[in-house]
This record gives C-alpha cells, sequence and structure tokens, in this order.
C-alpha cells in the first residue's frame, strides 16, 4: 500500500448488568473490545467509495428505491482487483440481495476468502444517521464469514459529507457477536 496512515479505532467497555425477575435472572453481559490501530490506505478507501456510488447508480430498487452500491478488496487477492456489487429487489422479498453480499459473492466465486476491506454508499441515505446507510443484519453476518481479525477486515461506509471518506468499523464494532461454526 502507498501513503498509509494509522486508525485508531477507539476502545468500547460496556459493564453487565443484572436484572432479577421472579421467573430467574436477565443478564445483559458485559463487552470489552480494546483499542485497536489499523494501517489504511485513504487512496485505496477513496476508490472503493467512489466504486460502491458507481455501483449504487446500477442498483435493481423499483420497489424501495433504496439504492446501495458495494466495493471491496480481499486480503488474498495479490492483485487487489476490486469487486463491486448492487443491491438487486425481487418482487419475491426473500429474492432480494444486497450489494454487500453480491460483491462478496462475486469475489468468493473468484476463489478469495479473505476480507480485507469493503465500502458501502447509500445513494438516498448518504448524509442519514450511521443506523440507517449501515449492512443490515444478514450482511453483517455475511461479511464476518470472510472476515479476518489479524489484519482486521475494514468496513467503511459512505457519509456523503464533503471532505470525508466516511466511518471505518472493524468487524468487532460492526457485529460484536458473530455467529461461526468451529472450523
Amino acid at each position: 500500500m502507498s501513503g498509509t496512515v494509522e486508525v485508531t479505532l477507539p476502545a468500547v467497555a460496556r459493564t453487565a448488568a443484572v436484572t432479577e425477575t421472579p421467573l430467574g435472572r436477565l443478564t445483559v453481559p458485559s463487552r470489552a473490545i480494546p483499542e485497536r490501530r489499523v494501517s489504511v490506505d485513504p487512496e485505496e478507501l477513496a476508490r472503493l467509495r467512489d466504486a460502491a456510488r458507481g455501483a449504487a447508480a446500477n442498483a435493481h430498487a423499483p420497489y424501495s428505491g433504496f439504492a446501495v452500491g458495494a466495493a471491496l478488496v480481499m486480503a488474498d487477492d495479490p492483485e487487489r482487483r476490486v469487486f463491486v456489487g448492487t443491491n438487486v429487489e425481487n418482487a419475491s422479498y426473500g429474492g432480494t440481495i444486497c450489494a454487500e453480499r453480491t460483491a462478496l459473492t462475486q469475489a468468493s466465486s473468484a476463489g478469495f476468502r479473505r476480507l480485507s476491506v469493503l465500502a458501502v454508499s447509500c445513494a438516498r441515505a448518504l448524509h442519514a444517521r450511521l443506523a440507517d446507510r449501515s449492512p443490515c443484519g444478514i450482511c453483517r453476518q455475511f461479511i464476518a464469514e470472510f472476515a479476518t481479525d489479524e489484519p482486521p477486515s475494514l468496513v467503511l461506509i459512505d457519509s456523503g459529507e464533503d471532505g470525508s471518506l466516511g466511518e471505518i468499523l472493524d468487524l468487532e464494532r460492526l457485529l460484536p457477536y458473530p455467529f461461526r461454526l468451529d472450523r
């Protein structure tokens, strides 16, 4: 990578909370995510964000009108090719596929298994709150299937703000409790 910069992902800490009920205890588990420093290439992030924006223009979203684009590079691709995807809606809503899964499916079909960076852009929600333009639950779990801990896979969420590349998260901050099968 040329021109990398270090980004600090802040620590996140939540203490456990216990509530006694007549039928038993309810526990909200504690969660501690340590601070993490990651190296990123701002030029690559900008290229992925722009590719995600371009992909969103090709989305097939006739029902919701919510066009989403995704672009990614895989850590195990020595060429660091950019794979793009759009959301493709279907009259049978269960047949709809999100942009993130479309891009990851393309990368996986090309033989890659380790996500480096994924950028997401929601054309209609660029200036909305983060929750309205970040990956949905099934996409977060799908991302977890390809995410790596070292180096950590990163997700860049386009904010649409001038002078901003977007918000950046690792999987721990995006999906703190992914479902995993022992492999």
